[in-house]
């Protein structure tokens, strides 16, 4: 009888402790989260930035988009080699000056306008539009295959997409 009295309180004692422990363990976790989530999220929306290929391949995922830009009416032209340098090619790049975006990764990445002008090292915000600032009564517009977005920074580039920035 008195061995049924300290299993009773061992076991009461060890069920406190898991408790306990789980408890804490729940908490640290949800602190844990938060913080850890919030970083893997901006990582891996931001991988693409990182990107440095040595020569195209057939194991990457490839795909193209268009963008036109105008300002103030002026067709400004986005240069040869943009995002291409002698050692490497960006996530996105150029290869000529007819407006084509290569999405190139070695593996499913957000491509957002913000990294093509990231990578290009232009601004782009609701004030500026590379070296030009939005006046009184002006805006800066973007349409995806003629349809206006609204949230034009964080649009993600889809295979065969024409995007057109325009700043009047």
């Amino acid at each position: 009888m008195a061995n049924m009295g300290w299993i009773l309180i061992v076991t009461m004692v060890g069920l406190a402790l898991i408790i306990a422990g789980a408890q804490l363990s729940s908490q640290e976790d949800e602190e844990g989260d938060v913080e850890d989530s919030g970083d893997i999220g901006s990582d891996e929306d931001n991988r693409i930035l990182d990107v440095c290929l040595q020569s195209h391949s057939h194991d990457m995922t490839h795909y193209h988009a268009n963008l036109e830009i105008s300002i103030r009416g002026e067709n400004r032209i986005i240069p040869t080699s943009t995002g291409v340098t002698s050692t490497c090619m960006s996530g996105i790049h150029t290869h000529g000056d007819d407006g084509t975006l290569h999405i190139e990764t070695p593996g499913d990445m957000e491509a957002r306008i913000e990294h093509f002008f990231t990578i290009w090292d232009q601004p782009l915000s609701e004030t500026q539009l590379m070296e030009a600032t939005v006046g009184q009564g002006e805006s800066i517009t973007m349409t995806v295959d003629g349809v206006v977005v609204e949230d034009y920074q964080n649009h993600i580039f889809v295979d065969g997409q024409q995007v057109t920035i325009k700043l009047e």
